[in-house]
């Protein structure tokens, strides 16, 4: 088991984060990778290669970032992928990703943003969004001192899309750019009903910290939603009236923006009521006019952990652009 007692423990005996520490040598970290269904020598890799963990945390953007790579040998991989969790969100809860990513033979890495997971600040609070953009900065620069696997891709789910996008954004002009393939799974430009959340935002924010967090049927999947509810310890109770506001300042930087020209790939499903996905996929459009996008017809929002047929047709997708 892994508890809620056992996260500070955790926290203080992270490594520092260099791709190479064995994960399996900290005891702490064991017990968090079989909790999450995450331990290295229960995960698949192509030709029959053993999957090789490393995990720790390093400093960026005012605060101690959690990471943790999976790579496997012998053999080489096809590249890097770099997965954006969504809000309330973090990366223990991407292993069936994870798990498709490695049986295509790339290595991933998973970390948690500012805020969520093992990560240091206040639970699901931010300043601003650039702050996730900033701590993506650093990671990818770590991971360039350690020669990660290249090509290196982007996958960002709803908040993690959006810093893809922000991070798209701001290298835009570039022409060699370090991230090749940036796919986005149902991206956050803004939420569902956003004009009342909005409002509500506008009459609490100087009154409250948040307001308690409405657990939503984001999935077909009863197990995963009753994992989110229930069991896991890493789950923030509250929405973050900073949050909100970070949100705000992010909607209008994106909309102010120039047009990119960065051909992003973007999978929406269709039954998504926690984004306003309609208003964000045109959005992404008039931004990113060279994206494509695709739908799943009556998928949630939370795609990485949808059920199992709505998963393969994810795959399907992502296939497409990983040899497009």
């Amino acid at each position: 088991m892994f508890t809620a007692s056992d996260i500070d423990q955790l926290r203080e005996s992270l490594p520092e984060c260099d791709f190479a520490a064995d994960a399996l040598a900290v005891p702490a970290l064991l017990s968090y990778l079989k909790f999450y269904n995450l331990d290295p020598r229960q995960l698949p890799a192509p030709s029959g290669a053993q999957v090789r963990c490393s995990a720790g945390s390093f400093d960026a953007a005012g605060f101690r970032i959690f990471c943790q790579s999976f790579t496997f040998s012998p053999g080489t991989c096809r590249g890097t992928v770099f997965v954006l969790h969504g809000y309330y969100d973090h990366g223990g809860l991407y292993g069936k990703l994870l798990r498709y990513l490695l049986l295509k033979g790339y290595a991933v890495v998973l970390f948690d943003l500012p805020g969520h997971g093992l990560s240091s600040g206040d639970r699901g609070a931010i300043t601003s969004f650039t702050q996730y953009t900033d701590v993506l900065e650093a990671l990818l620069t770590r991971a360039e001192s350690a020669a990660l696997p290249a090509p290196w891709h982007l996958v960002g789910q709803s908040t993690g899309a959006a810093v893809a996008m922000d991070y798209c954004l701001r290298h835009c002009a570039e022409t060699a750019p370090r991230v090749d393939k940036v796919a986005l799974l149902a991206p956050l430009v803004r939420p569902h009903q956003w004009w009342r959340g909005s409002l509500l935002h506008s009459l609490l924010k100087h009154a409250v910290e948040g307001i308690p967090r409405n657990f939503v049927d984001n999935s077909h999947d009863a197990e995963f939603l009753h994992f989110l509810r229930r069991e896991d310890p890493l789950q923030s109770r509250q929405l973050s009236a900073r949050w909100v506001s970070a949100l705000k300042q992010w909607l209008t930087r994106f909309e102010a923006a120039p047009v990119c020209a960065k051909a992003l790939f973007v999978v929406q499903g269709t039954g998504d009521t926690t984004v306003d996905w309609r208003y964000n996929l045109q959005a992404i459009a008039r931004k990113f006019p060279l994206a494509h996008i695709d739908t799943i017809s009556e998928a949630r929002h939370h795609l990485v952990n949808e059920s199992q047929s709505y998963r393969e047709s994810l795959y399907e997708l992502l296939d497409r652009v990983f040899q497009y």
